[in-house]
């Protein structure tokens, strides 16, 4: 299936903010037991009724993963995250080493050019969320949002800044996707607590990456929609909450940050954007079992009702 035919999601509106998916790629990668620990060997049996044929390749076994980004527009443009870029070289992973995308065509489909991006909010800096920060050209790596402050927290800068070559999976992408932003002066920090934009609060979601933020909309006290960054790589990951993934910096803490928030999200019904998950991205977690089902938003009832994101 070509990039472009690749199913994703619907536009979605939270108050006076249209949101929208960037997608890079997506489709079957691994199975679960390669990048998840502590997988049930029933987990199919359990909870295949729906992780099937979304989620999940039912002849194989293998996950459905995608890579993407979301822009929002409303009083300001904000992209949050920037996937996995093209050009960049990760000898590691053939699926990202000099990968091609239409992500750009699906910025342009927004209404949205890169120079009219505001704030690149960028919840952690592993590689399949910072490279688009970056474009190749004849000159090198040179920043794609040169108008935009590049906001992520001062944890997550530092450390990576710092111990990236610790890690094989990061590749060359700080030196070609994060070092060229802050060379050019355009990155800031921001701490949990702080307001990013009106009606857009960042939550601290560390566990999986040191430093790792998310976004959230409150109204009334009421988590109305989160942007939850990679809480969650896999939906599988929500009915067997305990899952860290073999990339997590902090396992227990990825765990026990996943368990709070998506307690926090069910009883709120709030709307997640999540950027791993294949089509449509954004929805719910139910209560079921010891853990949660993903009910995507798309006039999919919950709980017997459907609710409008105000």
């Amino acid at each position: 299936m070509a990039i472009g035919q690749i199913p994703r999601m619907s536009p979605k509106t939270i108050g006076d903010l249209d949101v929208f998916s960037l997608l890079d790629t997506a489709g079957p990668t691994r199975p679960p037991g390669d990048m998840l620990k502590d997988v049930p060997e029933d987990w199919m049996s359990r909870h295949g009724g729906w992780l099937a044929p979304d989620y999940v390749d039912p002849s194989t076994g293998t996950m459905r993963m995608a890579y993407q980004s979301f822009l929002i527009r409303g009083p300001a443009t904000i992209l949050v995250d920037c996937a996995v870029g093209e050009d960049g070289e990760f000898p590691a992973r053939p699926d990202w080493n000099h990968a091609k995308s239409d992500w750009l065509n699906h910025l342009g489909q927004a209404g949205c050019a890169p120079e009219d991006v505001d704030i690149v909010f960028l919840t952690h800096l592993h590689p399949d969320h910072t490279g688009w920060l970056t474009r190749k050209t004849p000159e090198g790596w040179t920043p794609t949002f040169p108008k935009a402050r590049h906001v992520t927290s001062d944890t997550e800068l530092e450390f990576w800044l710092s111990r990236h070559e610790e890690f094989a999976f990061m590749g060359r992408s700080v030196d070609d996707s994060i070092k060229p932003v802050h060379a050019a002066g355009l990155f800031d920090t921001i701490s949990p607590g702080r307001s990013l934009a009106p009606g857009l609060g960042v939550v601290d979601l560390a566990g999986h990456s040191p430093g790792m933020i998310g976004l959230e909309h409150t109204k009334h006290d009421r988590t109305v929609a989160a942007f939850n960054a990679d809480l969650m790589h896999h939906p599988l990951q929500m009915a067997e909450p305990e899952c860290a993934t073999i990339f997590c910096h902090d396992p227990e803490a990825a765990v026990a940050t996943r368990k709070s928030a998506l307690a926090r999200y069910a009883r709120d019904e709030t709307l997640m954007f999540c950027n791993h998950f294949p089509g449509e991205c954004a929805g719910y977690a139910v209560a079921e079992d010891e853990g949660y089902r993903f009910v995507p938003e798309a006039g999919a009832a919950r709980g017997g009702h459907a609710q409008d994101v105000a």
